[in-house]
């Protein structure tokens, strides 16, 4: 009894802000609809919540939607509260017989052009402490001492800095600062990217004496040591636009936030693809594999076979070279080297 109490007050706490954001629907019961031959995730989320760019939370909300591409006539979508729920319901299969074999239905077709994305297709993010692959840059300056006696240092803690250039620092300028992490080797070419940057937060400059600067420490992520460099700070990026790439582009992942082996939603990861190539904050990406043959495939075809769909991602900020992505769906485990493609379509 006492759980199911918790779980109305619960509820009713979130109630007066799914009233105020959600559309007319969602305050009435739930309703159902029946997918038909031609439905997408893209109308789906335009027709019944006026948002088209909501069906990635669509397909990373429902674990039974393991493809994107590969939603069924016949499937069951639930609105309620708010939410868009498929229910896998497949048709059942006709008798087998001499003439014919029982076939699967045809897959509903995937959204075809993206418009152009409006104001209110954003994606929210938790905004800050992704860090990026470092290549060839040096810090603008370092952190060499804190006015406290404490190994570690925190937000609020006054700090003296060692700038490579102080001519160009005025008070009121606010830096990031950063940790080097390990040297980044491409799992595919080997091919050195450079150094792992740690965010841990940002500082802002108080005043400038000789040969030091004085700041004190804003935001941070995880705790700060003298030592830690100062980078040009770009502020975090609350809610990102989701938009097409224009060119189709292949890359991998070269490196991953978290010291884990697998990856998986929420899951932040580093790809080799970045502005140079197009890439930009906002572009959605799908993460595959090199598809294995089963132990019954005829193991000599030399006809290739599809990539493994595992999950998709959102770039959350891209550099020259390098891009940061989000995991916000994933039907497999993810790992270091695996394939990233953006989508176009």
């Amino acid at each position: 009894m006492t759980k199911q109490i918790c779980t109305w007050l619960s509820l009713l706490t979130l109630l007066p802000a799914l009233l105020f954001a959600l559309p007319v629907f969602a305050q009435e019961q739930e309703q159902t609809y029946i997918i038909k031959k031609g439905d997408t995730l893209w109308g789906i989320s335009e027709r019944f919540i006026n948002d088209p760019y909501y069906w990635p939370n669509l397909w990373a909300n429902n674990p039974g939607i393991t493809n994107p591409h590969l939603i069924y006539p016949g499937q069951e979508l639930r609105i309620y509260d708010g939410r868009l729920i498929v229910v896998p319901v497949y048709p059942a299969p006709e008798p087998a017989t001499a003439e014919a074999a029982p076939q699967q239905p045809p897959p509903a077709e995937v959204a075809g052009e993206l418009p152009t994305p409006r104001p209110s297709s954003v994606f929210k993010t938790a905004g800050g402490g992704e860090g990026f692959i470092l290549a060839e840059e040096n810090p603008l300056g370092i952190i060499i001492d804190s006015v406290d006696d404490r190994t570690l240092l925190t937000e609020n803690d006054t700090v003296f800095l060692k700038m490579r250039d102080p001519s160009i620092v005025s008070v009121g300028d606010i830096y990031s600062i950063l940790k080097r992490g390990e040297r980044v080797v491409h799992p595919a070419s080997k091919r050195d990217f450079g150094n792992m940057m740690h965010n841990l937060g940002f500082l802002q400059v108080t005043g400038i004496g000789t040969g030091y600067v004085t700041a004190k420490i804003g935001k941070v992520f995880r705790e700060v040591e003298r030592g830690a460099e100062l980078y040009r700070y770009l502020p975090p990026v609350m809610e990102i636009s989701l938009k097409k790439t224009a060119s189709d582009l292949l890359g991998s992942i070269v490196a991953t936030q978290s010291e884990k082996l697998t990856q998986g939603q929420q899951d932040v990861v580093f790809i080799d693809l970045g502005l140079e190539d197009g890439l930009e904050v906002g572009n959605m990406l799908y993460i595959t594999r090199p598809r294995s043959a089963t132990e019954l495939g005829l193991q000599q075809a030399d006809t290739p076979l599809p990539d493994d769909l595992l999950g998709a991602a959102v770039v959350i900020e891209s550099r020259a070279e390098t891009a940061a992505a989000l995991i916000i769906k994933s039907v497999k485990t993810i790992y270091l080297g695996d394939r990233v493609m953006s989508i176009t379509d």
